[in-house]
């Protein structure tokens, strides 16, 4: 049989955060390649930090607002908080 990871205690947070990524990022009509010009993240990164979004970092998002994503304070609560 395949190796596979285990799904871990926190796969639903990690879900939520691509779609509110996903879909912030569409809303604001910015795809990674934008984020690469912006100096935010090169688009390897940015969809290696989507493929484990548990390493998604503050300073990352930071960037992402200053190039145009708008997140709201219940989009970050979630992905960070509780």
């Amino acid at each position: 049989m395949p190796k596979v990871k285990p799904l871990g205690v926190f796969a639903s947070r990690k879900d939520n955060t691509r779609r509110i990524i996903r879909g912030r990022m569409a809303a604001a009509g910015l795809r990674s390649g934008d984020l690469e010009k912006h100096g935010v993240l090169n688009r390897r990164t940015y969809y290696s930090r989507l493929n484990e979004a548990g390493d998604i970092r503050l300073k990352e998002i930071w960037g992402m607002e200053a190039a145009g994503v708008r997140f709201t304070d219940e989009d970050l609560l979630a992905m960070f908080g509780r």
